[in-house]
C-alpha cells in the first residue's frame, strides 16, 4: 500500500496575495527560450501508462506501444492473440537473499482474486482490509483484465483495491528493465503489506494483495473519456517514467529535486536500526521481506554491497555500465516517510518511532527559480484554510466530532471546530506530495516558504491571471485518482476543471503549457521497457500529457522522459542550470537509435520539447 495512505489512515480516528496586474506580470516576465510563459505541472497519483492508456488507439499516422497495439488485448477488452506476453508466473527465490531478478516458474492457472485493500467505506469512514472483492470473479484469466467489466467507470462505487508499490518490489517486478514482466503479481502477493514485518507486524503470507494490479481501463469502450479527448487534441507521451522505483514520497521528492532524500539528523548519518530496509526473505518464506516499508525499513545504504538487497541491484547496473549515484556511507530514503515540517513550518519530532525523515538540504527547483527571479508556487490542496472549510467532508467530520466531544467541555464550539479542521486537513492534504516542505532552506526562509500555497490560492491566481511562471499543483487526496480512497475519474474531472479554468482566460491560455501526470504507477502492470539510470530507477511508465496551444495535436511522443525531464524543460525555458552535480537534470537529451523507446546514448532523458510545435525563431 501507499505510505502516504498509511499516514493519513492512522490519523483518521476522530478524538476529543497580494495580486499584481496581469499586464504588469506580462511586462516584467523573464525572457524564455520558448513561447511558454506559464508552466503548470499537475500531479495525480498511482496509475501506470497501460492502466489508463492501455486500450487507447491514436489518430491515423501515430504509433503507440500499449496493450492494444501489441495485441495483448482486443479493443473490447478481451485477451488478444499475444495475451501470453503478459502472462504472470510464480517466482522462486533460490538464494534466500533478496534477488532483483527471481527465478521464474510455472504460470498461474488464473489470477489471484482481486482484493479490497485500502478501499474507503464512506458510511463508517474506515478502510477495508485485504479481503476478496466480490465484484470480480475468482477465476480471471491470467493477464490484464478490464476493470470496468465489473466496476462501472465513474460510479459511486468505482474505487478498487490498492496494489503494492515500493522500491525493492518494483525492482523485482521489472528486473530493472521490464523486458520480462511476468512477476508483477507474484512479487505483490509475496512481499508483505509495507508495514514493519517484525514480531508485531503482518505475518508471512499476509500480503493483502491479489490480482488487482493487472486491471486496466478501456478507452476503446468509453472509459476515461476526458483523458482520451486530451490525448486526441494535444500531445501524449508513451515513454514517460516515474523517476524512482517505488511509491509516492520518493517520486514527489524527485519531481522537486531530480534527486533522492538522504538521512542526516543533526550530523547523525545512520538512521535508527528499525528504519533501515531489509528485503531479504524471512526464514521459511520465499519472498516475505524481513523489514520493509512505512512503519518499518525505508532507508538503504546503497554504496555498500553488503547491505541487504543492495548487491543484486548493483550487479544489474554493472552489466549496463551504470553508476549507482550512491554517495559513500549515505542512507537514502526509498520508501515513504513523512516530511519533516508541519504546514505552519514547525518541525516534526524525529526518532525510531516517528516515521518522519530529517530536514533536507538537497537543492530544489523552487530555490533555483527564486535565485533567477523566476516566479513560482507549489500549490498543495489542503494548505489554504478554505481548502478545508469548503471541502465536502468538513460538515460530515464536524458532525462526527460533535458527537464525541463532551457537552461540558470548556469552549466546546471552538474545540469541535479545531478538531474538525485538523482531521479534515489530514484527509485532504497530501503531506508527502509537498516536497519543498521537506527543505530546511525553503521552510526556514520566509520569502521561500511563502511560495507554498493551497488550491484556493491557485484558483484565485488563475481567475486574476496572476499565476507565477512555474506552478506545481497537487490535488486533494480524495480526488487524486489514487486507488483505494479515490479513482481515476475523480482526477479526470479535476483536470477537466483546471484546463477549462485556464482556457477561460485567453491571454493566459495563449502562452501556457499544462503538464498532466502522476507521481508513480501505483504498482500496476505496465509493458513498457525501462532504462537503468542508477540505483534508484527509472521506474515503470506513467501517463503524461502536454495540454497547450503549442502541443502537437494528437501526437504520441516516444522520446524517453522521466520526472527530471520536467525540470529540464523549466531549466531550458528559463535559463537555469542543473540543480546539483548529481541531480538527473544533468543527463543529456536522448539520441535516437534502433529502438525508438531507448536512447542510443544511455543514460539520457528528454527535456519535453519533443511534445511541442514551436514556431521557428
Amino acid at each position: 500500500m501507499n505510505g502516504k495512505k498509511s499516514f493519513f489512515y492512522s490519523s483518521l480516528a476522530l478524538g476529543v496575495a497580494l495580486a499584481i496586474n496581469s499586464s504588469t506580470a506580462l511586462a516584467t516576465a523573464p525572457v524564455t527560450a520558448t513561447p511558454i510563459q506559464h508552466l503548470i505541472v499537475v500531479i495525480g497519483e498511482n496509475v501506470a501508462f497501460d492502466t489508463l492508456y492501455g486500450a487507447y488507439k491514436p489518430a491515423k499516422g501515430q504509433a503507440i506501444k500499449n496493450l492494444l497495439s501489441t495485441r495483448i488485448i482486443n479493443a473490447d477488452g478481451t485477451p488478444g492473440v499475444n495475451f501470453a506476453k503478459a502472462l504472470q508466473r510464480e517466482g522462486s527465490n533460490l538464494t534466500k537473499r533478496y534477488d532483483a531478478r527471481p527465478v521464474r516458474g510455472a504460470p498461474y492457472a488464473a489470477l489471484p482474486q482481486p482484493l479490497q485493500t485500502g478501499i474507503l467505506d464512506p458510511s463508517t469512514f474506515t478502510f477495508v482490509g485485504g479481503i476478496p472483492d466480490p465484484r470480480f470473479p475468482a477465476d480471471l484469466p491470467n493477464g490484464p483484465f478490464q476493470i470496468t467489466k465489473y466496476v462501472p467507470y465513474g460510479s459511486a462505487n468505482s474505487a478498487t483495491g490498492d496494489p503494492a508499490h515500493r522500491f525493492f518490489q518494483m525492482w523485482q517486478q521489472t528486473g530493472g528493465n521490464n523486458r520480462d514482466h511476468s512477476l508483477f503479481t507474484w512479487v505483490a502477493t509475496t512481499t508483505g503489506t509495507g508495514g514493519d514485518n517484525g514480531p508485531n507486524g503482518p505475518k508471512p503470507g499476509d500480503s493483502q494483495q491479489g490480482g488487482e494490479l493487472m486491471g486496466f481501463f478501456n478507452m476503446s469502450q468509453g472509459d476515461a473519456p476526458i483523458f482520451k479527448q486530451l490525448a486526441q487534441n494535444y500531445a501524449l507521451s508513451d515513454n514517460f517514467h516515474q523517476s524512482i522505483m517505488g511509491g509516492t514520497g520518493a517520486n514527489f521528492f524527485s519531481i522537486a529535486t531530480a534527486d533522492v532524500a538522504i538521512y542526516n539528523n543533526a550530523g547523525v548519518l545512520t538512521p535508527p536500526a528499525n528504519q533501515i530496509e531489509n528485503p531479504s526473505p524471512l526464514a521459511g518464506t520465499e519472498n516475505f521481506y524481513t523489514q520493509d516499508g512505512y512503519a518499518g525499513g525505508s532507508y538503504v545504504k546503497c554504496s555498500d554491497a553488503k547491505q541487504p538487497g543492495v548487491r543484486s541491484i548493483l550487479r544489474i547496473l554493472e552489466t549496463q555500465n551504470r553508476a549507482s549515484n550512491c554517495a559513500k556511507d549515505a542512507f537514502y530514503l526509498v520508501n515513504n516517510y513523512d516530511v519533516p515540517y508541519n504546514v505552519d513550518g514547525s518541525a516534526k519530532t524525529l526518532g525510531p518511532t516517528q516515521f518522519v525523515y530529517p530536514p533536507q538540504t538537497v537543492p530544489t527547483i523552487g530555490e533555483a527559480l527564486s535565485a533567477k527571479d523566476v516566479s513560482w508556487k507549489w500549490y498543495t490542496a489542503g494548505r489554504d484554510t478554505n481548502d478545508i472549510l469548503n471541502d465536502e467532508l468538513y460538515p460530515y467530520i464536524h458532525a462526527l466530532v460533535d458527537k464525541q466531544v463532551p457537552i461540558d467541555t470548556p469552549n466546546r464550539a471552538q474545540v469541535v471546530d479545531a478538531i474538525t479542521f485538523s482531521n479534515t486537513r489530514t484527509v485532504v492534504y497530501n503531506s508527502i506530495g509537498d516536497p519543498h516542505n521537506a527543505s530546511a532552506n525553503v521552510v526556514t526562509t520566509p520569502a521561500l516558504r511563502d511560495h507554498l500555497k493551497g488550491m484556493e490560492t491557485f484558483l484565485s491566481d488563475v481567475s486574476n491571471e496572476t499565476l507565477p511562471a512555474v506552478s506545481f499543483v497537487v490535488p486533494k487526496n480524495l480526488v487524486s485518482g489514487h486507488p483505494g480512497y479515490s479513482a481515476p475519474v475523480r482526477y479526470e474531472l479535476f483536470i477537466k476543471d483546471l484546463v477549462e479554468s485556464v482556457q477561460a482566460k485567453p491571454a493566459l491560455w495563449a502562452n501556457t503549457a499544462i503538464i498532466v501526470t502522476t507521481d508513480e504507477g501505483g504498482g500496476y502492470f505496465d509493458s513498457g521497457v525501462i532504462q537503468n539510470l542508477d540505483f534508484f530507477g527509472d521506474g515503470p511508465r506513467i501517463p503524461m500529457l502536454v495540454v497547450s496551444p503549442y502541443a502537437k495535436k494528437g501526437f504520441v511522443d516516444h522520446v524517453y522522459h522521466d520526472h527530471a525531464s520536467i525540470l529540464k524543460f523549466i531549466e531550458h525555458n528559463w535559463g537555469l542550470n542543473p540543480l546539483s552535480a548529481r541531480s538527473r537534470d544533468n543527463l543529456p537529451n536522448p539520441v535516437a537509435g534502433s529502438n525508438p523507446y531507448l536512447p542510443a546514448n544511455q543514460p539520457a532523458i528528454g527535456d519535453m520539447t519533443s511534445l511541442f510545435d514551436f514556431p521557428a525563431p
